[in-house]
């Protein structure tokens, strides 16, 4: 009853006693100790992309990359499973080889383009396609395709059977003798030094009769005060697209605008002959001083003060200030009846803070100061200021 565990404990031990051996002999052995088959040769295509459009004629370097643990040979290049060209990799025999190889299409329509390689010994790759979209009219083109120097189709070589395990033969450790197919070859030196520079696919180039947009740009106010607006206009002709500061108008158009602070605008028109950028500017200045300066106070003489007799007076008041700076206007009249007053002078513009009057004694006076910014507005005048000059 002990029969079945054993025998898988002495599967077990073989299948380790083979991967030890496979790491010592650094060769892919089968349990029995032969040399497995290897991997058959592999290619691909990086260049162009599945799917890429290409237009008509375009010469298009079609970039396939080969492996093959022999040595890559050959690469072999199909268009729609027709057999197209066969390149030699630069380097005949590395076993990871990089191949360019030019192809033109003549026909739009969809073609599947597929890459194989060759090793040394003459065994085949599998197939590495891609499909392309190929637009535009057809063309006419010879009837030969373009390949390089005719070289003779390898024989395929089905891989080496594995030893069955009734093969009474002595394991011995395996030696590789590189095939003579690789060491004789004789690539084709223009191939070899070939190294064509690919083409990439480039948009049609504009036709040079076409005149680019004409555009007109023009605003009504270019100045305006912080709060206002004006507005802008435009008129393009020959343009597919226009935008105004990066935002899409339409060709012709106005649009009203009210900067806080001086911008500058500027019209992008595009068409089939090139493109247009215009640029105006509004300037915004501050918003108009409306507002007066405080009104500013008598101080000397005080009101209803008594002086003794003199000639002239020191006028003097309580100065006031304005962002836009102040100067001062002064009137002075004299008391003819208990009602009523005949002016006497008036001074100013004046900058100080006082001024010198003319007086006599025996007589009473008023007189009253008023501010006025740097815009013109004015304050009210103040109240009235009265003093008398004694006789004496």
């Amino acid at each position: 009853m002990n029969e079945r565990p054993r025998t898988v404990n002495m599967v077990l031990s073989l299948l380790i006693f083979a991967v030890m051996a496979c790491l010592v002999a650094c060769e892919p052995l089968a349990t029995d100790g032969t040399e497995l088959p290897e991997a058959p040769p592999r290619a691909w295509i990086d260049f162009p992309r599945d799917g890429a459009e290409i237009p008509v004629g375009a010469s298009v370097i079609v970039v396939s990359h080969a492996y093959a643990a022999d040595g890559v040979a050959e690469v072999l290049l199909s268009v729609n499973g027709t057999a197209y060209r066969r390149d030699l990799p630069a380097a005949a025999g590395d076993t990871l080889v990089e191949v360019r190889q030019e192809w033109i299409p003549t026909k739009p329509g969809l073609h599947t383009l597929e890459a194989r390689a060759y090793d040394g010994s003459g065994a085949i790759s599998g197939s590495g396609s891609i499909t392309v979209r190929v637009t535009g009219d057809a063309i006419e083109t010879p009837t030969e395709v373009a390949t390089s120097t005719p070289t003779p189709t390898p024989t395929l070589v089905q891989p080496p059977t594995t030893v069955g395990p009734t093969d009474t033969r002595t394991p011995t450790p395996p030696t590789r003798t590189p095939t003579s197919t690789i060491a004789t070859r004789t690539p084709t030196p223009t191939l070899i030094t070939r190294t064509p520079t690919p083409t990439m696919i480039t948009a049609t180039p504009t036709p040079t009769n076409v005149p680019p947009p004409e555009v007109t740009f023009w605003v009504d106010d270019d100045t305006i005060t912080a709060g206002a607006c004006t507005m802008i206009h435009w008129e393009t002709q020959g343009a597919a697209t226009v935008t105004l500061n990066g935002m899409d108008v339409t060709p012709s158009g106005s649009v009203s605008v009210c900067p806080e602070t001086t911008t500058t605008y500027t019209i992008h028109a595009e068409g089939a002959g090139g493109t247009v950028d215009q640029s105006l500017t509004v300037n915004v200045s501050a918003p108009a001083d409306t507002t007066p300066p405080p009104v500013p106070e008598p101080f000397v003489p005080a009101d209803e003060l008594v002086i003794a007799c003199s000639s002239t007076q020191m006028l003097a008041w309580l100065p006031v200030s304005d962002p836009s700076g102040v100067v001062y206007y002064v009137r002075l009249e004299q008391q003819v009846t208990t009602s009523s007053w005949n002016p006497v002078d008036e001074w100013g513009p004046l900058e100080g803070k006082q001024v010198e009057a003319d007086v006599q004694c025996g007589l009473i006076y008023r007189w009253s100061v008023r501010a006025q910014d740097g815009a013109g507005n004015a304050s009210a005048w103040s109240e009235w200021s009265a003093f008398s000059v004694n006789l004496e």
